[in-house]
Protein backbone atom coordinates (compact mmCIF):
# COMPACT_ATOMS: atom_id res chain seq x y z
CA UNK A 1 0.00 0.00 0.00
CA UNK A 2 0.85 3.48 -0.95
CA UNK A 3 0.58 6.78 1.68
CA UNK A 4 1.12 10.18 0.24
CA UNK A 5 2.46 12.51 2.27
CA UNK A 6 3.60 16.07 3.11
CA UNK A 7 7.70 16.96 2.76
CA UNK A 8 7.77 17.69 6.58
CA UNK A 9 6.68 13.91 7.32
CA UNK A 10 8.53 12.60 4.70
CA UNK A 11 11.74 14.02 6.01
CA UNK A 12 11.20 12.24 9.42
CA UNK A 13 12.06 9.25 7.53
CA UNK A 14 15.83 8.66 8.18
CA UNK A 15 16.18 5.67 8.93
CA UNK A 16 15.04 2.21 7.81
CA UNK A 17 13.34 0.22 10.52
CA UNK A 18 11.28 3.11 11.47
CA UNK A 19 7.29 3.11 11.61
CA UNK A 20 4.29 5.04 11.77
CA UNK A 21 1.28 4.73 14.06
CA UNK A 22 -1.93 4.71 11.58
CA UNK A 23 -5.26 5.81 12.88
CA UNK A 24 -8.16 4.66 11.60
CA UNK A 25 -11.73 4.64 12.90
CA UNK A 26 -12.15 0.59 13.75
CA UNK A 27 -8.83 1.07 15.52
CA UNK A 28 -5.10 1.82 15.28
CA UNK A 29 -1.78 0.12 13.90
CA UNK A 30 1.26 0.27 13.67
CA UNK A 31 3.53 -0.31 10.43
CA UNK A 32 6.74 -0.32 9.37
CA UNK A 33 8.33 2.43 6.72
CA UNK A 34 9.14 -0.22 3.46
CA UNK A 35 10.08 2.31 1.40
CA UNK A 36 13.30 4.83 0.19
CA UNK A 37 14.51 6.97 2.59
CA UNK A 38 12.53 10.58 2.47
CA UNK A 39 10.45 9.77 -0.12
CA UNK A 40 7.13 11.48 0.15
CA UNK A 41 5.17 8.19 -0.85
CA UNK A 42 5.28 5.81 2.10
CA UNK A 43 4.89 2.37 1.21
CA UNK A 44 3.68 -0.34 3.74
CA UNK A 45 3.44 -3.81 3.73
CA UNK A 46 0.09 -4.59 5.03
CA UNK A 47 -1.07 -7.65 6.38
CA UNK A 48 -5.09 -8.12 5.87
CA UNK A 49 -5.35 -8.60 9.50
CA UNK A 50 -6.47 -6.39 12.48
CA UNK A 51 -8.93 -3.14 12.42
CA UNK A 52 -6.48 -0.62 10.79
CA UNK A 53 -4.96 -3.13 8.80
CA UNK A 54 -8.70 -4.04 7.17
CA UNK A 55 -9.23 -0.44 6.55
CA UNK A 56 -5.78 0.14 4.78
CA UNK A 57 -6.69 -3.21 2.45
CA UNK A 58 -10.09 -2.03 1.45
CA UNK A 59 -9.90 1.83 0.99
CA UNK A 60 -10.85 3.30 -1.93
CA UNK A 61 -7.54 5.02 -3.67
CA UNK A 62 -7.34 8.57 -2.19
CA UNK A 63 -8.92 7.89 1.37
CA UNK A 64 -7.16 9.67 4.09
CA UNK A 65 -5.78 8.49 7.19
CA UNK A 66 -4.28 10.05 10.23
CA UNK A 67 -0.97 9.07 10.84
CA UNK A 68 1.84 9.78 13.03
CA UNK A 69 5.61 10.98 12.30
CA UNK A 70 8.03 8.13 12.05
CA UNK A 71 8.76 6.42 15.10
CA UNK A 72 11.63 4.66 16.57
CA UNK A 73 15.65 5.11 15.54
CA UNK A 74 15.60 2.47 13.18
CA UNK A 75 18.86 -0.08 12.39
CA UNK A 76 21.98 2.13 11.68
CA UNK A 77 22.58 0.64 8.68
CA UNK A 78 25.82 3.10 7.88
CA UNK A 79 27.28 0.35 10.49
CA UNK A 80 26.98 -1.95 7.61
CA UNK A 81 29.44 -0.35 5.41
CA UNK A 82 32.45 -3.06 4.72
CA UNK A 83 31.11 -5.25 6.77
CA UNK A 84 28.86 -8.66 6.31
CA UNK A 85 25.03 -7.95 7.33
CA UNK A 86 22.48 -10.49 8.10
CA UNK A 87 18.49 -9.31 7.93
CA UNK A 88 16.60 -12.02 9.72
CA UNK A 89 12.60 -10.90 9.10
CA UNK A 90 9.68 -12.60 9.72
CA UNK A 91 6.29 -11.96 7.65
CA UNK A 92 5.65 -8.51 6.86
CA UNK A 93 8.39 -7.56 9.01
CA UNK A 94 10.36 -8.30 5.70
CA UNK A 95 9.28 -4.58 4.76
CA UNK A 96 12.42 -4.03 7.04
CA UNK A 97 14.65 -5.30 4.80
CA UNK A 98 13.57 -3.61 1.52
CA UNK A 99 15.35 -0.39 1.67
CA UNK A 100 18.34 -1.85 3.60
CA UNK A 101 18.70 -4.34 0.82
CA UNK A 102 18.52 -2.18 -1.74
CA UNK A 103 21.45 0.37 -0.54
CA UNK A 104 23.57 -2.81 -0.11
CA UNK A 105 23.28 -3.79 -3.73
CA UNK A 106 23.35 -0.06 -4.63
CA UNK A 107 26.62 -0.29 -2.68
CA UNK A 108 28.29 -3.14 -4.18
CA UNK A 109 27.64 -5.71 -0.99
CA UNK A 110 25.20 -8.12 -2.18
CA UNK A 111 27.21 -10.66 -1.64
CA UNK A 112 28.15 -9.86 1.91
CA UNK A 113 24.34 -9.52 2.57
CA UNK A 114 21.95 -11.99 3.74
CA UNK A 115 18.48 -12.36 4.13
CA UNK A 116 16.68 -14.62 6.36
CA UNK A 117 12.83 -14.64 5.79
CA UNK A 118 10.78 -16.41 8.75
CA UNK A 119 7.52 -17.99 7.07
CA UNK A 120 5.12 -20.97 7.23
CA UNK A 121 5.71 -22.06 3.64
CA UNK A 122 7.28 -20.79 0.28
CA UNK A 123 3.56 -19.87 -0.78
CA UNK A 124 3.52 -17.47 2.68
CA UNK A 125 6.83 -15.80 1.44
CA UNK A 126 5.58 -11.74 1.01
CA UNK A 127 7.10 -9.66 -1.64
CA UNK A 128 7.94 -13.40 -3.57
CA UNK A 129 8.84 -11.64 -6.94
CA UNK A 130 11.11 -9.06 -4.81
CA UNK A 131 12.52 -11.99 -3.00
CA UNK A 132 13.48 -13.39 -5.71
CA UNK A 133 15.05 -10.10 -7.17
CA UNK A 134 17.55 -9.95 -4.57
CA UNK A 135 18.56 -13.61 -5.66
CA UNK A 136 19.71 -12.46 -8.53
CA UNK A 137 21.15 -9.61 -7.78
CA UNK A 138 23.58 -11.57 -5.19
CA UNK A 139 22.01 -11.62 -1.95
CA UNK A 140 22.26 -14.39 0.08
CA UNK A 141 18.27 -15.54 0.80
CA UNK A 142 16.93 -18.16 3.27
CA UNK A 143 13.88 -18.84 3.66
CA UNK A 144 13.26 -20.11 6.96
CA UNK A 145 10.18 -22.42 7.08
CA UNK A 146 8.11 -23.52 10.08
CA UNK A 147 6.07 -26.01 7.91
CA UNK A 148 8.12 -26.80 4.46
CA UNK A 149 5.88 -28.88 2.64
CA UNK A 150 7.68 -29.85 -0.78
CA UNK A 151 6.95 -26.98 -2.66
CA UNK A 152 9.73 -25.94 -5.50
CA UNK A 153 12.55 -23.27 -4.52
CA UNK A 154 11.54 -19.74 -4.94
CA UNK A 155 14.66 -18.94 -7.39
CA UNK A 156 18.06 -18.65 -6.03
CA UNK A 157 17.16 -19.12 -2.31
CA UNK A 158 18.07 -21.07 -0.01
CA UNK A 159 15.16 -23.38 1.94
CA UNK A 160 15.44 -24.78 5.27
CA UNK A 161 13.47 -26.14 7.90
CA UNK A 162 12.55 -24.26 10.74
CA UNK A 163 12.32 -20.86 12.89
CA UNK A 164 14.74 -18.02 11.65
CA UNK A 165 16.83 -17.81 14.83
CA UNK A 166 17.33 -21.69 14.58
CA UNK A 167 18.36 -22.07 11.06
CA UNK A 168 20.77 -18.56 12.11
CA UNK A 169 21.84 -20.95 14.46
CA UNK A 170 23.04 -23.67 12.47
CA UNK A 171 24.29 -21.10 10.21
CA UNK A 172 26.96 -19.35 12.71
CA UNK A 173 30.15 -21.05 11.21
CA UNK A 174 28.71 -20.44 7.52
CA UNK A 175 28.34 -16.64 8.11
CA UNK A 176 31.73 -16.29 9.29
CA UNK A 177 33.45 -14.13 11.98
CA UNK A 178 32.10 -10.53 13.23
CA UNK A 179 28.49 -10.51 11.43
CA UNK A 180 26.05 -7.71 12.35
CA UNK A 181 22.69 -8.57 11.96
CA UNK A 182 19.48 -6.85 12.36
CA UNK A 183 16.55 -8.54 13.07
CA UNK A 184 12.96 -7.92 12.96
CA UNK A 185 9.63 -9.57 14.02
CA UNK A 186 7.89 -11.20 16.96
CA UNK A 187 9.20 -11.11 20.58
CA UNK A 188 9.64 -14.41 20.90
CA UNK A 189 12.11 -14.35 17.74
CA UNK A 190 13.78 -11.38 19.14
CA UNK A 191 14.68 -12.68 22.20
CA UNK A 192 16.25 -16.18 20.87
CA UNK A 193 18.14 -13.88 18.68
CA UNK A 194 19.49 -12.06 21.22
CA UNK A 195 20.73 -15.19 22.99
CA UNK A 196 22.43 -16.37 19.61
CA UNK A 197 26.28 -16.69 20.60
CA UNK A 198 28.05 -13.17 20.63
CA UNK A 199 31.20 -13.75 20.14
CA UNK A 200 30.34 -14.30 16.28
CA UNK A 201 27.26 -11.97 15.77
CA UNK A 202 26.64 -8.69 17.17
CA UNK A 203 22.16 -8.22 17.24
CA UNK A 204 20.70 -5.15 16.91
CA UNK A 205 16.74 -5.39 17.22
CA UNK A 206 14.27 -2.29 16.39
CA UNK A 207 12.84 -3.10 19.80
Amino acid sequence: MSLDVDATLARGYTAPGQYIELRAPRGNGYFVLAGSLGDPVWELLVRNAGDAADALFHAPIGTSFEVTAPLGEGFPVERATGRVLALAVVGSALAVARPIVARRIAEGAASRTHVYVGARTAADVPLADEVAAWSVDGVNVVLCLSRSSGELERAGARKEAGYVQDVMRRDVDRLGPSVLVFAAGPEAMLTAMRDLPRATLEVVTNV
